[in-house]
């Protein structure tokens, strides 16, 4: 048989072959929680809460890498797992050398926008006097390392869909490990301050960047990047474009949100308001990228399932990932609703009030933890089908419909709360209206919302 024949996706269970893809998502994706968090202590530590609000205040940047990224990388990769269940292998090479020379040029161009605009853009996003000279400092230097990211990040999606989960495990892997070795030296024993955390992620995100390619062209790739497939065809640009919209409009109303989130921030509690969010967005990725990981794994196998009319099968995998996802996030809730100050407390010990906002913060933003799997997981089925509009539809229910009203709204009456509670709130309906498009798409197919209705054979 054909090495390309042989189906990557064959396992004895559902649930070991949901494993097997998300596990090594999963590790990845807690390694990159894991430096965010450790940067934050270190900052918060050596440079103080200046410090963490000049890289909250950056965020909405990353924000945008990540938005064209995920644009063209996830559009690109579901076209892609879609052609190999189909058994077209030629034009799943064509798709990924369209997307690997798309991701090239735009995170390019992001960068330049980024660079030419950045005084601009950060005192949009809420930056003071005192901590743009922080936030400054700190993405003269990231920016570079963010466009490599961006790149890698897109082509990563590749690895795991073309059947080497580990491989991209280590993508994930090799970069925070290099970024938590170095950003204690540069942070601390060096005390180069923003310069060193923004150096430490350069280091890493190149470390990333030359692991994804040497993959690709090296033995270990069934599925290789030609050359002869960096011409673009407007049936893959299109279809990919639109499958990936969905994930740009969320990632980009995700930096208007943030930038409407950091004003009011700092319009109802100052910049330790703004240092607050930090810390609990640092938090709050060991939590939730988490379940990114598995929604990573679970992409690959709901696509393939689909392209190959395993229709109950793609339907299984998502419920299953649900409630995975689900005994995480009740974890999580029960940790940070007990131990929010200690928790806080580690970025910084010494600004009383700045652990009290955090606290707080902390309990209110993951009030709907245990249930917001729902909204995730309908988000990555609807994508992973080639259904762009209710993916689409998903992602602006929240992001725009919801959180940002709730933001602007709930703070006149509850003040700095107000904002905080604002996410607890979206996250409520936000799943409310993702179970309602998940039954009923479902019951076409003779599936229950949650849990199985008969076993299904891969």
């Amino acid at each position: 048989m054909n090495q390309k024949e042989k189906n990557p996706f064959l396992s004895t269970s559902l649930s070991s072959l949901l494993f097997k893809f998300s596990a090594p998502a999963v590790a990845g994706m807690v390694a990159n929680a894991l430096y965010n968090i450790i940067a934050r202590l270190l900052v918060g530590n050596e440079v103080g809460p200046l410090g963490i609000a000049g890289i909250t205040v950056t965020f909405p940047i990353t924000i945008i890498f990540m938005a064209f990224s995920a644009f063209i990388g996830v559009g690109g990769n579901a076209l892609f797992s879609i052609a190999l269940g189909k058994k077209e292998y030629d034009r799943a090479e064509n798709i990924m050398g369209n997307t690997t020379i798309l991701l090239v040029v735009v995170s390019f161009v992001v960068a330049v926008f980024s660079y030419l605009f950045l005084d601009k853009l950060l005192v949009v996003f809420g930056a003071s006097e005192d901590v743009l000279p922080y936030a400054k400092e700190y993405m003269n230097i990231a920016t570079i390392g963010f466009t490599l990211w961006s790149v890698g990040a897109g082509m990563n999606h590749f690895i795991r869909s073309s059947g080497h989960p580990k491989i991209a495990l280590m993508t994930q892997i090799i970069g925070n490990v290099v970024n938590i070795i170095v950003g204690p030296l540069f942070i601390y024993v060096l005390h180069w301050g923003m310069t060193g955390a923004a150096l430490a992620g350069i280091f890493g995100q190149v470390s990333s960047f030359v692991w994804i390619f040497l993959f690709f062209f090296g033995a270990k790739s069934t599925y290789k990047i030609r050359i002869k497939y960096f011409v673009l065809k407007s049936d893959i640009v299109f279809a990919a474009f639109a499958i990936g919209i969905s994930q740009l409009v969320f990632q980009l109303s995700s930096c208007f949100l943030n930038l409407i989130l950091n004003r009011s921030l700092v319009h109802y509690g100052g910049d330790t308001a703004l240092a607050a969010i930090g810390i609990v967005m640092a938090i709050n990725s060991l939590i939730m990228f988490t379940i990114f990981g598995i929604s990573q794994g679970t992409q690959p196998l709901v696509g393939y399932n689909y392209g190959a009319r395993h229709f109950a099968t793609a339907i299984q995998t998502t419920k299953m990932a649900i409630r995975w996802s689900s005994i995480i996030l009740i974890i999580g809730f029960i940790i940070t609703e007990i131990f929010a100050v200690p928790i806080v407390r580690l970025f910084n010990s010494t600004d009383e009030n700045l652990i009290a906002i955090s606290a707080r913060g902390l309990r209110f933003v993951n009030f709907m933890l245990p249930v917001i799997s729902l909204h995730i997981f309908g988000s990555t089925y609807f994508q992973a089908i080639n259904k762009p509009v209710q993916a689409t539809i998903l992602s602006l229910a929240r992001q725009v419909l919801l959180l940002i009203p709730f933001v602007l709204i709930l703070p006149l009456f509850f003040g700095l709360d107000g904002v905080f509670l604002a996410t607890t709130f979206a996250d409520f309906f936000a799943c409310l209206i993702s179970a309602v498009l998940l039954y009923f798409y479902f019951k076409k197919y003779n599936q229950t919302l949650l849990f199985p209705k008969k076993k299904v054979a891969i």
